[in-house]
């Protein structure tokens, strides 16, 4: 053989043998021992990982006060009760000698919600302990200043909030 082709095929040898060890040394730093995949996105490249997170419907999302009675409040929170996947809320009346400060913290007043399509679902929580009460609306009109539904039972009887 000559010289020149003991270069090449030395050459090629150590370059095939590279590739082989930076793919090992890859697929070792990206899987762990049981094989999964454990690093989908690597921190020492550019770019960066957006985990999803659910966000209520803004035009719902704020504090509401009823037309017809100006003491009772909603607050409709973007704030994600993980357990459940639904967001809090909380309501009171003053009208009742209920104040805001007079709710304990995701307790009686308080609410998980969620909206589905037309249909608000709102889910009362209890200072003893967390048996959810459901009610569910079907919503009439909801703009950035307006919020108007109903209950599916009741449907002439219709609730009209406006930021306050």
């Amino acid at each position: 053989m000559k010289r020149k082709h003991l270069f090449i095929l030395i050459g090629l040898s150590l370059a095939i043998i590279a590739v082989a060890v930076g793919y090992g040394i890859y697929r070792r730093s990206t899987k762990t021992q049981e094989g999964e995949i454990l690093y989908m996105h690597p921190t020492d490249r550019g770019g960066y990982y957006e985990e999803e997170i659910l966000h209520a419907d803004p035009l719902i999302v704020g504090k509401w006060q009823n037309t017809h009675n100006c003491g009772w409040y909603k607050v409709y929170y973007d704030d994600l009760d993980e357990d459940t996947q639904m967001f809090w809320g909380k309501e009171w009346n003053e009208a009742e000698d209920v104040y805001e400060d007079d709710l304990k913290y995701h307790g009686n007043g308080w609410f998980r919600w969620e909206k589905k399509g037309k249909a608000l679902h709102e889910y009362a929580t209890m200072d003893v302990r967390d048996v959810p009460i459901h009610k569910e609306y079907t919503i009439r009109l909801s703009s950035s200043d307006s919020l108007v539904y109903y209950e599916k039972a009741y449907k002439q009887n219709f609730f009209r909030f406006a930021h306050p």
